[in-house]
């Protein structure tokens, strides 16, 4: 038996769906012109769990449909009929349609991009290969802008029903009873107004937070903590020559303390993204009085590295970056060090990581006290030179090339 009214469960779901409908193109419209930053990665994982909220409230909302009686279409021309039925067909495609071609969108994206739903529930890829990506990024946009005409038709049918042929069509879906025109029509102006803040409040939310593009001249470098300029040597001198007399001194064995710290600093469009590596272990042997015996090296947990946020290291430690399940190490192995000036020294030596073996020269600053040592400094970097970054990330015009390595820590020399 048809109703008057549509149930209270199936307003609650149109009025939610409608909202979140108009936010989340408003919060797409400005993805294709804004370039990738800190922000903007937060602000397409919110995009991405607005759309699966979408399609699970459209598939309810659907499941609502079948299950319970209606109200009966208003007597309408054929073709107004037709473009209701028209309309309404193609809001569940675009519902439904929209976040599943999104959800293959990123699931045969070349780089993995996790997804975890307003950050709490992981969300698995689709089983599929990097060919269907053409066609999914097409169909998606497609029904964007599909979406966007269903919606001023829909508007433009409700207007025409209530205002111009005086049928209450308004109260239908609304849980509440409106006796007198002036009420609909102002309730229509509310709902309309809502509608076009929900649409504000994705766009807003997008361009507030998102990093606007540069030229290649105003990029800046990785910038060195003020620690580590104050701490760098003033100039560089031959190394000084080691006394006949101390030659005969075996090279200690140092053992690093706990609480030592392996940090990291790269450009990310403007915005620096500061990680560490919370587990890594050293085989230092080192004694001023011999350098040529001298030798470091240090082996590194590349899946421990972390920048307090679970989606991005999620993506640093898959194929497109560090290759961590590939490559679980990486292993320093230092070939000479010598003395740059007063307690400042240079450790030159080879860095293998992901796949890849390439020189890299560490500065640092020691300063011994009996059996204590503290040591503080930095290295350098190039991540294309190890394969970090491939595809679209290969690039370095929003991921700068340039690396920054802190290391800080105590050591004991071992009895």
């Amino acid at each position: 038996m048809n109703t008057a009214r549509y149930s209270k469960t199936a307003m609650l779901l149109h009025w939610s769906l409608a909202f979140a409908l108009a936010f989340q193109i408003g919060l797409g419209w400005q993805f294709d012109s804004l370039q990738r930053g800190t922000n903007l990665f937060e602000l397409y994982q919110l995009h991405k769990s607005v759309g699966i909220l979408i399609l699970v409230l459209s598939l309810a909302r659907l499941v609502i449909r079948m299950a319970y009686s209606r109200p009966k279409p208003l007597a309408d021309t054929i073709w107004s009929r037709r473009t209701a039925k028209l309309v309404h067909g193609g809001f569940y495609l675009v519902l439904i349609g929209g976040p599943l071609t999104g959800w293959l969108l990123v699931s045969s994206a070349k780089i993995a991009v996790p997804t975890v739903l307003f950050g709490i529930l992981p969300l698995p890829h689709l089983p599929v290969g990097s060919a269907a990506h053409g066609a999914a990024e097409a169909l998606h946009t497609q029904l964007a802008w599909l979406a966007i005409v269903l919606l001023l038709l829909h508007v433009i049918g409700a207007l025409r029903h209530q205002f111009f042929k005086d049928e209450d069509i308004l109260q239908r879906m609304l849980p509440w009873v409106l006796k007198r025109k002036t009420a609909a029509f102002g309730t229509m102006c509310v709902i309309l107004a809502t509608i076009g803040m929900a649409y504000g409040a994705g766009a807003n939310l997008m361009l507030a937070n998102a990093p606007k593009a540069r030229s290649p001249a105003a990029q800046s470098p990785v910038t060195i903590p003020e620690a580590t300029l104050r701490d760098a040597p003033k100039s560089a001198e031959e190394p000084k020559a080691v006394n006949k007399q101390d030659a005969g001194i075996p090279v200690k064995e140092w053992r690093v303390s706990g609480g030592g710290k392996l940090a990291f600093t790269v450009d990310w469009n403007g915005t620096p993204i500061n990680g560490t590596f919370r587990r890594w272990n050293s085989d230092i042997r080192f004694s001023p009085e011999d350098l040529a015996q001298s030798r470091i090296r240090v082996t590194i947990d590349v899946g421990s590295a972390s920048t307090a946020d679970n989606q991005r290291d999620d993506m640093l430690l898959s194929e497109s970056f560090l290759n961590a399940a590939a490559h679980p190490k990486a292993v320093f192995n230092s070939s000479s060090i010598r003395l740059l000036n007063g307690d400042h020294y240079s450790a030159r030596g080879t860095l293998d990581m992901n796949g890849k073996a390439h020189p890299v020269t560490l500065n640092f600053k020691l300063k011994i006290d009996g059996a204590r040592a503290e040591v503080a400094g930095s290295s350098s970097l190039r991540r294309t030179q190890f394969g970090v970054g491939s595809g679209e990330w290969a690039e370095t015009n929003e991921v700068a090339d340039t690396v920054l390595i802190t290391f800080d820590f105590t050591a004991r020399a071992a009895q």
